[in-house]
């Protein structure tokens, strides 16, 4: 009799495979026009300026709201957050098909930033809440996987589709393919407690004060790290490529290219995550990966995509050991705020450097790329110092409410 091959621990629990699908489905619907919003700006007559606005209205307003949104999250629970944010940022994202006005292309970023800032915290709160401890670096690896396969599928296939039918209906396409998971969402997450594994084994340190002013204060620095060559990409990234003469479908391999070597090395990434002391495995990829995005530099489509798998690679390594950690500091009475504080540390890296990408790309192509990638080598050590302290401290004992959807 033929053996039947075990289903993976991440698709047991109905939840979780609810949160991995939407993500699939998410990542699929955004990635069909992300790397074509600035060049519809730019063809509707946007300056370089109105460019870098746009990208630094989207992560500002993520900045603004990541924090109060996985407070929200806290309180009310996670699904009503994920079922506005996607309801906004769908609606902001079709609104591109009738933007003409540099004030218009500013507004509806923003609301896109918006509507991340209510899905993002949730989402990841969520995860936590359904996982135990030494699970969560699974949990955290499948969430990116499932989005990075989204994000694999989206920018190729927006790409081809962008030269045959146009950017119009793809946006349309994106923007209320977003607004019809919103249903789904809302019927998946609210039928189940959403602390149904943390509460088997989870780490509660008190207040939500007395753990930010400890170990959280390591995962904020590396999230600011994280997320300043992020911001550059945001603001610049699609400009760039185009002017070294990149087609539209290179522009949506360049994300390929990362997310395909991400997928790959993701599940070494869910094995390391659990493995402590995890301070010196994340510092040495860290810099890695420093070195790599002052590659991106380099004027060449094919050394850019060759990074590009690179970088991929190493963030599937790095993430969840991150991942892992940060969520091991709180309860799920404070994983929302967690989150969102750890989130907004990463968005204010993001959006300081969006907001000098056009004004470094002016001093030449090169130099917005050599800024981020010595931001993170300057960074890596001192989060990493932070870090090895926090995991030598005992760890306590769950003490929190498991927190409803």
């Amino acid at each position: 009799m033929r053996q039947l091959i075990p289903r993976p621990w991440v698709l047991q629990e109905p939840v979780l495979r609810a949160v991995l699908g939407l993500t699939l489905l998410a990542g699929l619907v955004t990635g069909f026009v992300v790397p074509f919003l600035s060049l519809v700006a730019r063809e509707r007559g946007a300056s370089y300026g109105t460019v870098g606005l746009m990208a630094s209205a989207f992560l500002l307003a993520q900045l603004v709201f990541q924090f109060p949104a996985g407070a929200l999250a806290d309180r009310v629970g996670r699904a009503k957050p994920v079922v506005a944010g996607l309801v906004v940022e769908g609606l902001a994202t079709a609104g591109f098909v009738w933007a003409r006005s540099p004030e218009a292309f500013v507004l509806l970023r923003t609301l896109q930033g918006i509507g991340l800032a209510l899905v993002y915290p949730a989402m990841r709160a969520l995860i936590a809440d359904l996982t135990p401890v030494e699970r969560r670096g699974e949990a955290y690896a499948a969430f990116w996987g499932m989005l990075n396969v989204g994000w694999l599928l989206g920018p190729a296939l927006g790409g081809a589709l962008a030269s045959l039918v146009g950017k119009v209906p793809l946006l349309l396409a994106s923007g209320f393919g977003e607004v019809g998971l919103a249903l789904p969402a809302y019927l998946a997450f609210r039928r189940f407690a959403a602390a149904t594994g943390a509460s088997r084994d989870d780490v509660a340190a008190g207040g939500f004060w007395p753990i930010l002013g400890g170990g959280l204060v390591a995962a904020m620095l590396f999230a600011f790290a994280f997320e300043v060559p992020v911001g550059i990409f945001t603001g610049i990234w699609s400009i760039y490529l185009n002017e070294l003469g990149a087609s539209d479908f290179m522009l949506g391999l360049s994300y390929t290219a990362f997310s395909v070597t991400n997928l790959l090395t993701l599940p070494i990434g869910a094995r390391l995550a659990s493995r402590r002391p995890r301070w010196r495995r994340v510092v040495v990829l860290a810099l890695l990966l420093g070195v790599t995005v002052c590659g991106y530099g380099i004027p060449s489509v094919a050394t850019v995509l060759l990074l590009g798998a690179i970088e991929g690679a190493l963030v599937g390594v790095l993430t969840p050991s991150v991942d892992a950690y940060l969520s091991s500091l709180a309860g799920p009475r404070y994983q929302g705020r967690v989150q969102g504080a750890y989130t907004t540390a990463g968005i204010s890296g993001a959006a300081l450097a969006a907001l000098g990408s056009s004004i470094l790309y002016a001093h030449g192509a090169w130099v917005p790329f050599v800024v981020a990638g010595a931001t993170l080598l300057t960074l890596a050590l001192p989060a990493a110092l932070l870090m090895r302290r926090a995991e030598r401290r005992p760890v306590e004992q769950p003490t929190a409410e498991p927190v409803l959807p």
